[in-house]
């Protein structure tokens, strides 16, 4: 039973760290343009929907 858990916590965590990184990749801060570096792997994801 505990296994099943943590495996599905993974998964849910994960999910979620892909949208946030996919919203994150499609937006820009609106504080005078001050936008941080985004890793490669996040680039690539933007412009994507993220699954519902």
């Amino acid at each position: 039973m505990n296994k099943k858990v943590v495996e599905y916590g993974k998964k849910v965590i994960g999910k979620l760290a892909k949208t946030i990184a996919v919203k994150d990749a499609n937006t820009t801060c609106p504080f005078l343009g001050y936008q941080p570096d985004l890793p490669d792997s996040v680039k690539k994801l933007g412009k994507t929907k993220p699954r519902k």
